[in-house]
This record gives structure tokens, C-alpha cells and sequence, in this order.
């Protein structure tokens, strides 16, 4: 009789090993509990009767899909491509601002103004001054002078924002100012 040869074992597939992210994705599954040998086996359970719900159309299923309206006070993003939020009163519009924009706004309206009144060239014109003379009596008064505004705008923030304000425009002209040393024909 001859052999048979036997079939070809087909090669095992490689995989990679397992990490943590595989851990992380695959929910354990419970190991099913091996039943007694002398036991008898438990009969299927009976179907259950399915219950037929109405399909749902189209405009349902979108509406499924968009999910819910953002409240009026959801933080908004520059790209977030929603349409704007409903109607609302220029207090929660104002609430809905970011601090730093306030901030921004209130500091530029200072120094718009301490520009106008010609509090910003003064300041650049004294900062040159004192680079160019040096360090003497009169360049500390200046610089006090400096101290002692950033100490009214501090000790005034918590007053009534119109006050508040008008001592910000010094702090914030000095501020511009000396930022602005060394810019000829201001």
C-alpha cells in the first residue's frame, strides 16, 4: 500500500504582541464557567416575541444625529462653525465676553485717551530725556512719579469702574510710553 502523504499544515498567522492600547480597546469578556459533567444540559431559551416599533424617517434620524441646542452661555471658540446662540440681553452678552478681551478693551480706551490728551508723548519725551541726561534728582521724582501711578491705578481697581478708569489712564500712558522710547516724531 502506499502513503498517503499527510495535508500541509498551514503556516500561523504572525501577530504582533499585545499593549496597552489593545488592553484599553477589547473589553474582557467573562470566561464562560464549565458546566458539571453529571449535570444536564439547560434546554435554549424560547424566543421572545420582538416588538415592531415604526421605522423612523429620514428627518428623525437627523434630528437624532444633531444632538441637542448649546445653552446661550457655552463657551464659544473662533472655530466653531455653529450657528450663533439665540437672542439674549446685553447683560449675558457682556457676562459672555472673555475677561481678557475686557481687560484689552479697557486698557486701549485708557491709553486711546491718554494719547489724545498727549499723556503717552509726554512720557516717551521724559523716557529719552532721562536716557539721554542720565540717572539724576530729577529722573527720580520721574520715576516715582511712574511708581506713583501704578499705586492709584492698584489701590483704585475696586472702585466704582468709571473712577477705576480714569486712574487707569496714566498707569496705562506711562505703560505706552515707555514702550514706545526711541520712536522718533510721535
Amino acid at each position: 500500500m502506499a502513503e498517503t502523504p499527510a495535508a500541509p499544515i498551514p503556516p500561523k498567522p504572525t501577530t504582533r504582541p499585545r499593549d496597552w492600547l489593545d488592553d484599553i480597546l477589547t473589553s474582557p469578556k467573562p470566561e464562560p464557567t464549565p458546566a458539571p459533567a453529571a449535570a444536564k444540559p439547560t434546554p435554549a431559551p424560547a424566543p421572545q416575541p420582538v416588538s415592531k416599533a415604526p421605522a423612523k424617517t429620514k428627518k428623525q434620524k437627523q434630528k437624532q444625529r444633531k444632538g441637542s441646542r448649546p445653552s446661550p452661555d457655552t463657551p464659544r471658540s473662533a472655530f466653531d462653525t455653529r450657528p450663533p446662540s439665540p437672542r439674549q440681553s446685553l447683560l449675558d452678552a457682556w457676562a459672555g465676553v472673555p475677561y481678557r478681551l475686557k481687560w484689552l478693551g479697557y486698557h486701549a480706551a485708557a491709553a486711546y485717551l491718554g494719547w489724545s490728551v498727549g499723556l503717552v508723548g509726554y512720557v516717551t519725551y521724559v523716557t529719552t530725556w532721562i536716557a539721554a541726561t542720565g540717572f539724576g534728582p530729577q529722573a527720580i521724582f520721574w520715576c516715582c512719579a511712574g511708581a506713583a501711578t501704578f499705586l492709584l491705578h492698584h489701590r483704585t481697581r475696586a472702585w466704582w469702574w468709571p473712577v477705576a478708569w480714569l486712574a487707569a489712564i496714566p498707569a496705562t500712558s506711562v505703560v505706552a510710553g515707555v514702550l514706545l522710547y526711541g520712536t522718533p516724531n510721535l
